[in-house]
């Protein structure tokens, strides 16, 4: 395929020539974590949003008729504004910040919360100071710190434990602080654009926005083209699911109540230390400041198969019978398997390497037992992992995207490459498989694929229907429609020519697999008493009490 993509949403493209950026969207990069991706992707969800100039709304998807409306509209990014949690975020994370890193002001605004939250304590108990009840209040909130430990306060992000936690990346700009010797906290709030970047994209760099551009471009897509999609391999899919605006009600319905109330109590002391205790700093950086919205960018419209794969997993999940911690984990570790699939699934587009398998996203992960792998196994493991980081490889340098390069930016296309290849490209899917745990070693040479215990939980999760059971031979099915993991059988057999491996039954795992046995000890799988083996998502759904 020698074309550049097409944006979702219809966008003005010149100015960016990082070949990674115009090949995946705006933007998967490697300095974003985990938490971070799901953190910003549900601070899209629960944020309000604005896509047409007059219409604003808080519901978690736009809706049905808009995005139609939008897949045809040029010049119409998504604003979405998260709120902007400086008090909140200095009570937090201020003590377990680096030493080096605390400004004076802070230090000063941080008693002065402090003494604040202490003198409105009552406490009922006669064992506890108000001091021990304020630092334990401390310590709680401590605890939902997620990613940024050895970042300066403002620009730690909150595991996304409630919707008040969902904030806007804000850093604080030492060098300026440092020139204009900045005095209070209260000159700094004044001139907040000034001594703060909320623009910065550093740690919430986009990776949740193009996520959730991927399922609204899903859902904006013609039915006709997924049920061509999903013609061999319907049956995977209740009827609910195949019908998008059917499909689209029900994702809109469960993250709507992801949280339903059960963080309520904790979102109140949020409110009640970043609002109240300082109520000036609040209004200051949150009411009536148009500019401080964030814009969402662009994901590639072809990318719709996986967009529409991840609406279906992430209904599944949001609407299952488990709680609300299990949940977000489970999302998290959804999101990056997408990222990892989006990144091999556009690749594979215009590598035509999706010519050479006939797995529906046109490549396959070859996975192995994480203990038990004998050497051919873990060597074609090896191998595949190669492929598949020689397929992003050649993906960005199509003849297309090289020329763009060329083009924009004559005089840096090798800068420009390193960069695409190191931080968007091969080195993002290596970083990003070791965070999940399904590439190792963290270092050094033989770099497999395997399996872990949190993504098997999350596959049966996100493969099956809340209370759906199906045999262990189609849920291997599934694993390759969805996934192009491939573990034994034919999957095997097609992964390794997908490879350039010869596909012999050394490689084969023995009866039962590692995989069975994986799914068996976690309670997932059950043998008949015929020798057939069942695989079975054991939660109902919260949705009416129904199986989807």
């Amino acid at each position: 395929m020698n074309r550049l993509p097409t944006p979702f949403p219809t966008v003005a493209m010149e100015g960016d020539y990082n070949p990674a950026i115009r090949l995946f969207g705006l933007r998967f990069i490697k300095d974003q974590t985990i938490v971070e991706h799901l953190a910003e992707l549900l601070a899209v969800v629960f944020s309000e949003k604005r896509i047409f100039i007059d219409e604003a709304s808080r519901e978690p998807l736009p809706s049905f008729g808009d995005l139609a409306k939008w897949a045809h509209s040029e010049n119409a990014p998504l604003k979405y504004r998260p709120s902007i949690r400086l008090n909140l975020k200095l009570f937090s994370f201020m003590t377990c910040s680096p030493v080096d890193k605390r400004h004076e002001i802070h230090k000063e605004q941080y008693e002065l919360l402090a003494e604040q939250l202490q003198s409105r304590l009552q406490s009922r108990s006669s064992s506890l100071e108000k001091s021990e009840v304020r630092e334990r209040l401390e310590e709680l909130l401590q605890g939902f710190q997620g990613a940024g430990f050895t970042r300066n306060w403002c620009a730690q992000t909150f595991y996304p434990i409630s919707p008040e936690v969902l904030t806007q990346e804000t850093v604080w700009n030492e060098t300026t602080a440092r020139r204009n010797d900045v005095s209070t906290w209260r000159a700094s709030i004044n001139e907040f654009d000034k001594y703060y970047s909320t623009r910065r994209r550093n740690f919430l760099a986009r990776g949740g926005e193009v996520i959730y551009l991927q399922l609204c471009n899903a859902f904006a897509t013609e039915q006709r083209l997924i049920d061509g999609f999903l013609r061999s391999s319907g049956q995977f899919f209740s009827q609910e699911e195949r019908d998008l605006r059917s499909l689209h009600g029900s994702l809109n319905e469960g993250l709507a109540g992801l949280y339903d109330g059960h963080t309520r109590p904790l979102g109140n002391l949020i409110r009640y230390i970043d609002e109240e205790l300082d109520e000036d700093t609040f209004k200051e950086v949150n009411e009536g400041q148009k500019d401080r919205q964030l814009t969402c960018q662009w994901c590639p419209r072809e990318s719709w198969p996986e967009g529409y794969l991840f609406a279906v997993e992430m209904k599944r999940v949001v609407t299952a019978g488990i709680d609300l911690i299990d949940k977000l984990d489970l999302m998290m570790t959804g999101c990056a398997l997408h990222i990892l699939r989006s990144l091999c699934a556009q690749s594979a587009r215009y590598t035509m390497a999706e010519a050479d398998s006939t797995g529906p996203l046109g490549f396959a992960w070859l996975f192995v037992s994480p203990d038990s792998a004998t050497r051919q196994q873990r060597m074609a493991s090896q191998r595949n992992l190669q492929a598949v980081q020689g397929m992003l490889q050649r993906a960005l340098r199509i003849e297309a995207l090289r020329d763009y390069v060329e083009r924009g930016s004559p005089n840096k296309v090798e800068r420009q490459y390193r960069e695409a290849d190191s931080k968007y490209g091969h080195g993002l899917f290596l970083s990003l498989g070791k965070s999940l745990g399904i590439i190792v070693p963290k270092q050094g040479r033989g770099a497999r694929l395997v399996m872990t215990d949190n993504v098997v939980r999350y596959l049966v999760l996100a493969l099956l229907r809340p209370g759906e059971r199906c045999t262990y031979d189609e849920f291997l099915d599934r694993l390759y429609f969805h996934y192009g993991i491939a573990v034994e059988g034919e999957q095997l057999r097609q992964a390794m020519t997908w490879s350039g491996l010869l596909a012999n039954d050394s490689v084969q795992p023995r009866k039962p697999s590692w995989l069975n046995h994986m799914l068996k000890a976690s309670g997932f799988l059950t043998e008949l008493s015929d020798g057939c083996s069942v695989v079975q998502n054991p939660f109902d759904s919260t949705q009416g009490g129904r199986v989807q």
